[in-house]
């Protein structure tokens, strides 16, 4: 008998037929392609230009000045603290700090960091060694003293209450050993004054600078009137004397007593 050949597309619908009216089976679902994984797009590295120049802009509207170099402790001194506090009110990362800083370098100073770096061109610069860099040339333990110097010899001489009082404070961070209290820094601002408002205030006893000062400004405006009111009644008794007019009376000495004439004395008797 000849060999049949079966179809072999035949056969497969035989088979899928029976699976399909076996019990419990389910229809064949089409076969689902494989899930395309997604492949990471190379991306440059966060825009660090764009976060520098934002941070700089902020740091500029919180009061961050450009610093030109000036050969002034209490200037670059000043300038040092104003950056690490807005760098530290605005968490700026660590990596990111010094780069801040040097964009507000202008002038002289710039010139200086630009040296200053040249000395490492591949290396990155922390924050402490930024700071070490900086004090040691505009901050040194010289300037420093120099300072420190002024402090100790401050006085007002003509400077208002408020002025040496500003000059106080700007002065007393280079000698902050001399003012371990407030007390001491009480003490030493009121020594520091024109000796007839520390006349006023020594017997009085203060518990913070801004007290004495409050006190000083009161007892500054007093003499200042005082003085102009005496200066108002000389000028009105020199007009007197030179118009030939006689003074008023002295009380309990008659209507008029004894009184002088430019260029001569006259006696007139009650």
């Amino acid at each position: 008998m000849p060999m049949l050949h079966a179809d072999p597309a035949l056969i497969a619908q035989i088979v899928r037929a029976v699976i399909e009216a076996m019990p419990g089976a389910s229809a064949p679902t089409a076969p689902v392609a494989p899930a395309v994984q997604a492949i990471p797009v190379a991306t440059a590295p966060v825009d660090s230009m764009v976060t520098l120049v934002w941070t700089v802009k902020s740091m500029r509207e919180l009061g961050c000045e450009p610093f030109l170099g000036e050969p002034d402790a209490e200037i670059a001194g000043r300038w040092l603290r104003t950056i690490e506090d807005t760098l530290d009110h605005m968490q700026v990362t660590k990596g990111l700090r010094v780069n801040c800083a040097a964009h507000l370098l202008s002038d002289r100073a710039r010139f200086w960091w630009d040296t200053v770096r040249s000395r490492r061109p591949a290396g990155s610069w922390s924050w402490a060694e930024f700071r070490e860099q900086f004090e040691h040339q505009f901050y040194s333990s010289y300037h420093r003293k120099i300072k420190e110097q002024e402090f100790l010899a401050l006085k007002q001489g003509d400077m208002s209450v408020l002025d040496c009082e500003r000059r106080f404070h700007d002065l007393s961070m280079f000698a902050s050993h001399y003012t371990p209290s407030e007390q001491h820094r009480v003490e030493r601002l009121r020594d520091g004054l024109r000796q007839e408002l520390r006349q006023g205030l020594v017997a009085l006893n203060f518990g913070t600078t801004r007290e004495l000062i409050e006190a000083a400004e009161a007892l500054e405006a007093c003499l200042r009137e005082g003085q102009q009111g005496q200066y108002g009644l000389g000028k009105r008794k020199e007009a007197e004397y030179t118009s030939g007019r006689p003074p008023l009376p002295i009380r309990g000495k008659g209507q008029f007593s004894q009184f002088k004439k430019r260029g001569s004395t006259l006696a007139v008797s009650a």
